[in-house]
């Protein structure tokens, strides 16, 4: 009690009827009688019974009281035969308040028993669009299935995030004997978690059992002994610490700078320096997919860059687990010592191959995600989207634009702010109609054209399966024929040549100095000749210089696309006028659309099996936004 007063919290027990006033005027949901953990009984039902109690549950009646003597008799009845009577609780966002058996909790929690069993009744939040209240909806849709209590995540999604990387779903309940392994295995994770410190880390248990889970997904993480638990958590502790929310991912604007090691240089005069060795592990294949084909022409490109320096590899069609980590002993027992991989989806493989052997480097083409094991890398293509805007203005005649994205992946929502922002730029009047290719297929063409937008920014790279389609920027005429006018270009071949000198140079460790135990992403942009944009001869000389102008200030950092005042759709002003430019970290987890947008955030049940897959793991869709759409 002393130290809850000294904190300035109440000494004695809560209880529901302080926290929703009149709820035993409300029907509750009869749970049944199930084993809860004592960890979760956060108080009791009725006042009256709060303050004869410390809020840790210890009577503080005085030692001679009745009550005392009744405590003391139970406790005597629990060591000697064990309480076998159920208690009567409410419980309520996963916590429980005890009506009836308030010393049998006081009693067994002094013996540190982990659990007690209950006649449960569910008291449901009435306020539907409190955080809290949808987070407990997506409890609910799990306990549909796996009946187990003591998640408490911070992130939407989570649960079917779990379910995932045990390979299962919220659809079709849950084995039995697979929900005791799992709550098992919680509870293991959870009091390792804790005795090593994890209760000082801003973020709960739950979300650092998914980084858990994420480690060790394919190692069989519910079947492990308390003694393999605590070593694997303390292995991986760095990756809790850099999943914290208080240890920002650090984003690196720019190209390390080295010069090349000199005893090295001078021992290659006399003996032959060893090429590095790069394996890159693909989930498609170039023939199905552009951006796989983006990746492997920068593979080649790089092997012709650093000639005789480098050594690459492929594996292409990995998607599958079991593939992948093929791919990965491969990769190692070729040789490589730096293996990449080129989609979001692939991240959480790569964590656990980044795990499993930290004495190789890994990477992972991906924004906004956190991990101390992989370093992630993308490029700034907003830059690129300002100036394509910006042009796409000045050519559409009707003020009528449209863009076309994929899925609502981290980095996308950015670029197209950028491009709205580019356009306003250029035509205050113009509307950028936006769709997305994962939530509308085919029918987005059809869209756009009753739009009346016949200037579009289209696919950012050819499509292999349809090497006809237009892509980057395209007009389309009354003919229905496609001009291109501009092409946003990756060239991964360079950003692959800077990391590897980066490494050759001995400047990749000091990517990291300052930033241990945080996540770290490469994102540079044009002024590192990752990203840029190649212009149609078909354009007026004053279009090619608006585009020239454009992109060259923001190189020489005279302009960036989001200074100034920001404003989205309800016309709400996101940064106060002559506020600082946004961060990075701001700009990559942007959940809001421009002023000019005529469009939305899809539902993440609109999308395709492959957009879920992207927003599951790199998305910005939260239950939330499904909900308010």
């Amino acid at each position: 009690m002393k130290e809850a007063l000294s904190r300035g919290e109440n000494p004695f027990l809560p209880s529901l009827d302080g926290i929703i006033p009149d709820h035993a005027s409300t029907e509750g949901i009869p749970v049944g009688t199930i084993d809860i953990p004592l960890s979760l009984i956060a108080g009791t039902r009725t006042r009256g019974r709060s303050s004869m109690f410390s809020c840790g549950f210890l009577p503080i009646a005085d030692p001679g009281s009745e009550f005392a003597a009744k405590w003391s008799a139970l406790y005597d009845a629990q060591v000697n035969e064990g309480i076998r009577d159920p208690i009567v609780a409410y419980e309520y966002l996963q916590r429980f308040y005890v009506a009836e058996g308030n010393k049998r909790v006081s009693v067994l929690r002094w013996l540190d028993n982990p659990t007690i069993t209950a006649h449960v009744t569910r008291v449901m939040p009435r306020r539907a669009e409190d955080a809290e209240a949808d987070s407990y909806r997506e409890f609910l849709e799990f306990y549909r299935i796996a009946p187990i209590y003591g998640f408490f995540f911070s992130e939407a999604g989570s649960f079917a995030r779990m379910a995932r990387l045990l390979g299962r779903d919220l659809e079709s309940p849950w084995p039995e004997d697979e929900v005791k392994r799992l709550e098992t295995a919680y509870r293991l994770f959870e009091r390792s978690f804790k005795s090593n410190g994890g209760s000082s880390l801003p973020l709960t248990s739950a979300d650092a059992f998914l980084v858990y889970l994420q480690a060790y997904a394919t190692s069989d993480p519910l079947r492990v002994s308390a003694r393999t638990m605590g070593e694997r958590v303390k292995h991986i502790w760095s990756e809790f610490v850099a999943a914290s929310p208080d240890k920002p991912i650090d984003y690196v604007e720019h190209p390390p700078e080295g010069k090349p090691r000199i005893i090295p240089a001078i021992k290659g005069l006399v003996l032959p320096v060893k090429p590095l060795r790069v394996a890159f592990i693909y989930d498609r294949s170039s023939q199905t997919s552009g951006w796989v084909a983006l990746h492997e022409q920068g593979r080649l490109d790089l092997e012709k860059r650093l000639a005789g320096q480098v050594e690459t590899i492929a594996f292409p069609s990995c998607a599958s687990e079991g593939a992948f980590d093929d791919a990965v002993e491969a990769a190692i027992a070729d040789g490589s010592t730096l293996i990449v991989t080129s989609s979001p989806r692939q991240f959480e493989q790569t964590v656990r191959a980044a795990v499993a052997h930290p004495d190789r480097r890994f990477i992972n083409c991906s924004i906004n995600l956190s991990s101390n094991a992989v370093r992630t890398f993308y490029a700034r293509m907003y830059e690129v989207k300002f100036v394509m805007g910006a042009l796409a203005a000045s050519l559409a005649e009707n003020h009528r634009i449209g863009y076309l994205a994929f899925s609502p992946i981290y980095g996308s929502i950015s670029e197209v702010n950028a491009f709205a922002l580019g356009a306003a730029l250029v035509d205050p009047y113009a509307t950028v109609h936006l769709r997305w290719l994962s939530a509308s297929g085919e029918s987005w063409e059809h869209e756009l054209r009753d739009a009346g937008a016949s200037v579009i920014a289209g696919r950012d790279h050819p499509d292999p399966t349809n090497p006809d389609a237009p892509h980057g920027l395209y007009r389309i005429g009354e003919d229905g024929s496609a001009e291109s006018l501009a092409t946003p270009v990756w060239d991964w071949g360079r950003y692959y040549e800077l990391i590897v000198r980066s490494i050759k140079n001995d400047t990749w460790p000091k990517g990291g100095v300052g930033r241990k135990e945080r996540a770290l992403n490469y994102w540079w942009g044009m002024s590192s000749g990752v990203v840029r944009l190649d212009l149609g001869e078909g354009l007026a000389a004053g279009q090619q210089r608006l585009a020239e102008l454009l992109a060259r200030s923001i190189v020489d950092r005279r302009l960036h696309p989001f200074e100034g005042a920001l404003f989205d759709q309800r016309g709400i002003q996101v940064n106060p006028k002559g506020s600082a430019i946004p961060s990075n970290e701001q700009i990559a987890s942007m959940r809001w659309l421009n002023s000019n947008i005529a469009g939305r955030l899809p539902k993440s049940w609109e999308l395709s099996r492959d957009g879920r897959d992207d927003v599951e793991i790199s998305g910005v869709i939260s239950r939330q936004t499904d909900e308010a759409g």
